[in-house]
């Protein structure tokens, strides 16, 4: 028993452990063989440094989506606002196209008459309005500006000034009416214009 005893004590004094196994051996005479373990950590590091890889790469996509969803709702509020500017462009053309085809309000030249009152558009006599003005008048032509409110009684709801320039050019007149309607008249909001021209 003593002699197996020292036996076994130099074979483990012989294979003694190490940082990167353990020793195993036999005691039937067997040469002692060694198991390797490798630790854990590697493994471990690996798998934290893919789920943060991915994370970011699907924060990377939510990001990108949400600032293209925010764009497109800017770009379809604009082109909100910019169709209620063309609503305002068109009324004061049709107001303008009205008075002067039917009723032929607007001067010409120097010659003309004008009424001083009684142009009503859209419930507005746009003889008082701010921009009425025949400027530019002569022997053969003459412009006139005005404008109307979309809603009288709201500012904000959109407006459209509108120039009526007429020139006489032989036995004929030659007339060009331009619309510039706006969204907003106020002073608050966003701003927007569209414009529409006619000639005959």
């Amino acid at each position: 028993m003593k002699m197996q005893k020292n036996k076994d004590s130099k074979i483990l004094k012989h294979f003694t452990p190490n940082s990167v196994g353990v020793v195993s051996y036999s005691k039937r005479g067997a040469t002692p063989y060694r198991t390797r373990s490798f630790a854990k950590g590697t493994s471990a590091g690996f798998t934290l440094f893919f789920a943060v890889l991915t994370a970011s790469l699907l924060l990377s996509i939510g990001v990108s989506m949400l600032n293209i969803s925010l764009k497109e709702l800017d770009l379809s509020a604009s082109g909100r606002e910019s169709q209620f500017a063309f609503y305002a462009a068109d009324t004061g053309l049709e107001c303008a196209l009205y008075w002067d085809r039917v009723e032929r309000s607007f001067a010409t030249s120097t010659d003309s008459s004008v009424p001083s009152s009684g142009i009503i558009c859209n419930g507005q006599d746009i003889t008082q309005s701010d921009a009425w003005n025949n400027s530019n008048i002569d022997n053969n032509s003459a412009t006139t500006v005005f404008s109307l409110l979309i809603d009288q009684n709201d500012p904000q709801k959109g407006c459209a000034v509108v120039e009526v320039t007429k020139e006489q050019n032989g036995n004929q007149v030659e007339t060009v009416l331009e619309s510039r309607g706006r969204n907003n008249c106020g002073t608050a909001g966003d701003k927007f214009e569209r414009g529409i021209m006619a000639n005959y």
